[in-house]
Formats: C-alpha cells, sequence, structure tokens
C-alpha cells in the first residue's frame, strides 16, 4: 500500500497537537524528541523512490510505502535511544533519505544530566530495510574537557546556569528552538559534528510542511564564540510524535 504525505495528514497533526497539556506533552516526549529529530529533518515527500515509512518507539517498526523526492535516492532506518530522569526509551524511524544524509555517521546529544541521546542513521534499499539490523553507537561517558551551556525548557526562556561536560566525539555547541503553534521548547547542551552536519543540510530544503512546526538550530564548537549564521529546519517529527504519543 501506497502513502503520500498531504494536507490532511498535518491538519489531524495540528488538532491533536493543539489539544495536548504543554506540560504532559513535554515529560512525554522529552525522551524520544531528540532522538526522533536526527532522521525526521532528512524526510522529503515526493513521486519517485518507494521507501518503507513507519516509526515506533521501539526497535522495530513496519509501516506503508511512501513516495519519495526525485532526490532521495534510497531509503534509510534510524535507532535512537534517549534517556530522561533515569528512564531510557528506544525508537526507529524508516524513512525516504539520501545516502549523503543518511551516512552521516553516529551521533549523541548531551544536556547534562537532564537528558542525553545516541544514535545512528543507515542507508537501505528494498527487502533490505525490514531486515536490516542497526547496532547503537557505544555509549561513551569519557569526559573529553569540552563544556556547553545546558538547559531545557517549555514555553519560558531556557535558562543557561548548568554546564555538560561533553563526552566522547562530542565537541559542538547546540542550540535548538522548537515551536509549534502556542508551544515552544528551547534545549542546550553538547553534541556531535554528525548532528550539527545534519542539520545544516536540511537548511536547503523547501518549507512546504511548515505546519507541522518549525525549528530553530545552530551549533557551535564547544569553549568558543557563538555562530553567526542559524538553520532554519522542517519538523515533521511533530506530526509523528502526536500520532504515536498523545
Amino acid at each position: 500500500m501506497r502513502h503520500q504525505a498531504g494536507g490532511k495528514m498535518a491538519s489531524q497533526g495540528s488538532k491533536l497537537f493543539a489539544c495536548a497539556p504543554a506540560v504532559h506533552f513535554f515529560s512525554h516526549t522529552m525522551p524520544v524528541l531528540l532522538g526522533l529529530l536526527l532522521f525526521s529533518i532528512l524526510l522529503t515527500p515526493g513521486d519517485s523512490l518507494e521507501c518503507e515509512t513507519c516509526i515506533a518507539t521501539s526497535s522495530n517498526c513496519s509501516g506503508m510505502l511512501m513516495n519519495c523526492s526525485a532526490n532521495e535516492d534510497t531509503c534509510a532506518v534510524s535507532l535512537t535511544e534517549s534517556k530522561v530522569d533515569q528512564i531510557s526509551v528506544q525508537n526507529i524511524v524508516k524513512g525516504c533519505s539520501s545516502t549523503k544524509a543518511c551516512g552521516q555517521g553516529p551521533y549523541s546529544i548531551n544536556l547534562g544530566k537532564m537528558f542525553t541521546s545516541r544514535g545512528v542513521a543507515v542507508c537501505c534499499k528494498g527487502a533490505n530495510c525490514s531486515s536490516i539490523s542497526v547496532p547503537l553507537p557505544p555509549i561513551n561517558n569519557t569526559v573529553n574537557g569540552k563544556k556547553c551551556p545546558a538547559c531545557y525548557s517549555i514555553l519560558s526562556p531556557c535558562s543557561s546556569s548548568d554546564v555538560a561536560e561533553c563526552t566522547g566525539a562530542e565537541d559542538q555547541c547546540l542550540d535548538l528552538s522548537i515551536k509549534s503553534g502556542t508551544i515552544k521548547i528551547t534545549m542546550k547542551g553538547c553534541t556531535t559534528k554528525s548532528y550539527c552536519d545534519a542539520l545544516s543540510q536540511n537548511a536547503k530544503k523547501t518549507l512546504k510542511e511548515a505546519a507541522f512546526g518549525m525549528i530553530d538550530g545552530k551549533c557551535t564548537e564547544a569553549n568558543k564564540a557563538p555562530p553567526s549564521s542559524r538553520f532554519p529546519l522542517l519538523a515533521l517529527s511533530w506530526l509523528l510524535l502526536v500520532k504515536i504519543l498523545l
């Protein structure tokens, strides 16, 4: 069965989101939001290659075929594990991508004691996408000497009084502002260059699905001056999250 994203789905997702109390939404989606974000910003509706498309808070999922855009040359599978308040959640996303996008390599995000996430997106085609095994990158808690402002908040401004000590390959400071309707979430912490590259690449995409929400993100090298550029990003993850978690 084939499926093509459209305005009806966006409308339904917006209605579901609007009905959710802000704090309830935040507490239930924080463990998976950033994990889903890495892959969801790579998804683009179109009419060429077909890929299985699904999302689930587990290590596997199955779904309908989605028509990809002409410049999407591969299917991809993303597996992430996110942890908040000592609660770990794995989530998987399958969909359309480009070889360059899903080949960014493993990533991690670290907001200090508040939130951590690790994951990877791998390219695949055909039946291989249904059976492919996606290994999570190993946990690396070795402090590397770099530090970033760390916080997250909903509705109110994010205070960066806390500091996250970056670990492993994390050498970038991440600053994300996520908006959908009246909801605004701000997140700051350490991340890897692979995650920042995914954000930067997505800035080239058109914002045809802006009804899903917008993400304004920036990365800067840890312990150095902040950058002058920001990346406007499409947050398709909002629709996927409200359909599953609310």
